[in-house]
């Protein structure tokens, strides 16, 4: 269901419309833009958007794993850190899904090697506004992923030698994508729009489970052990080198960063989890080199790698029941019966499965942000604005979930007039 609604997103911004004026939804503008690219390429592909998820994946494991062996963070090179991202990282579909978090991440790590390299390479903190900028692009694919700045922070006083200059350098590099795009949507009229959906809106911080929390527990239990693990066998190591010291001590603030920011969105998922990779990579390869005998390491990582494939495969392999794990709320079964077919539709209501095969008409995508005006009926300013959206764009149905028809059609008669009921599922059609 979450993939549809990108879809959507991607399909109104092919279709000539604007993100925030004309399509309501707090999607990041860069991950729209991914989506909107996609749908010029495949249109409405579900395996579009899986090949496209499956290679930022691979990415961020590859990226991740080289930066680990180009600066020697470990004794020797290693590809143990990409090999856990890849199978952990498969644990779940959902890691699968081409989310705005998983856009974001990609940017995350490629930030990396600019924050960390400093003290390494002269005085080269010009670095750092790249990598400031970088961390930029990965918030304007998801805001809340801006808190990584911390991590920046972190890693000036560690690494750099002009601490004050080096901040404002990457300060200005976070902040030169956003003057840029405030610009474009304030000459574009739609700076307020923007500001109040991208800006805002994530850090209301009311905190909802897609999944249950028991059934989300037992999806991540095996990463979150494997962290666990993997951290107990770091801090029994010997003494290393002082870049190594340093660098564990930013992956210390990376995991924090991570977990806050996985527990504290306003809809918690599996999908989120996935910003804990790249620390249970680093982290796992002290377990998987630790001083016992190989054939019990070797079946540590059988059993992970078996578990993983249980865990994501459950349903192949008819075992769900007996897991007790299933997530039917994420999954649309099919389309819905009497619905249209091929129509532009509005829905007035949280179910997005009405848009299978339909095409969404109007603005109002995002239903939580359609409270702003059909969640203020008796203020003139929200009737005006609805009058004008559907004025200038009127679906040929309208799916009435939240029962406001009536409202509507008394207070717009000029808009919602021009509808008569068809007597199924709360759907109107557009008088001829």
């Amino acid at each position: 269901m979450q993939e549809l609604l990108y879809m959507l997103i991607g399909e109104r911004m092919a279709d000539g419309y604007t993100m925030y004026q004309q399509i309501y939804d707090n999607t990041a503008p860069l991950s729209a833009l991914v989506y909107w690219l996609i749908d010029l390429i495949a249109g409405r592909s579900v395996l579009a958007y899986r090949i496209v998820a499956l290679i930022l994946l691979l990415v961020q494991a590859l990226t991740f794993n080289f930066i680990l062996n180009r600066y020697q963070v470990f004794a020797t090179r290693t590809y143990i850190p990409a090999l856990l991202y890849l199978v952990l990282g498969s644990i779940t579909y959902e890691f699968g899904m081409l989310t705005p978090v998983l856009i974001g991440h990609t940017f995350v790590i490629l930030s990396l090697p600019y924050l960390i390299t400093v003290s390494r390479e002269g005085i080269e903190n010009n670095r750092l506004f790249v990598g400031g900028f970088i961390l930029g692009l990965a918030a304007l694919c998801y805001l809340p992923l801006g808190l990584y700045l911390v991590i920046g922070f972190f890693a000036v006083l560690l690494f750099a030698s002009n601490t004050f200059r080096s901040i404002l350098l990457m300060l200005c590099g976070f902040l030169f994508p956003y003057a840029m795009l405030l610009t474009f949507y304030f000459y574009t009229g739609t700076l307020d729009e923007f500001t109040e959906m991208h800006l805002f809106r994530p850090w209301q911080f009311k905190v909802a489970f897609i999944l249950p929390p028991a059934d989300l527990a037992k999806l991540i239990a095996l990463p979150l052990i494997v962290l666990f693990f993997s951290v107990m066998s770091s801090l029994s190591l010997p003494q290393r080198l002082v870049f190594q010291v340093k660098f564990q001590q930013v992956m210390w603030i990376w995991l924090l960063v991570s977990l806050v920011l996985t527990i504290t969105r306003d809809e918690i998922s599996a999908n989120n989890f996935i910003l804990l990779l790249p620390a249970i990579a680093y982290f796992g390869e002290y377990l998987f080199t630790i001083a016992i005998k190989k054939w019990m390491l070797n079946l540590a990582f059988v059993l992970v790698l078996a578990s993983t494939i249980v865990i994501r495969y459950r349903d192949l392999f008819g075992i769900s029941q007996v897991l007790q794990l299933s997530d039917p709320q994420l999954i649309s079964k099919g389309n819905l019966p009497d619905v249209p077919q091929n129509e532009t539709i509005l829905v007035l209501g949280n179910d997005t499965r009405y848009y299978l095969q339909n095409k969404p008409a109007t603005p109002y995508l995002n239903w939580q942000l359609a409270q702003r005006d059909f969640g203020n009926l008796d203020e003139y300013e929200a009737i005006y604005n609805i009058y004008l959206n559907l004025k200038n764009e009127m679906p040929a149905y309208i799916i009435d979930e939240a029962n406001l028809m009536e409202e509507l059609t008394y207070k717009i008669p000029a808009i919602f007039g021009k509808y008569s009921a068809t007597g199924k599922n709360n759907t109107y059609v557009l008088k001829q």
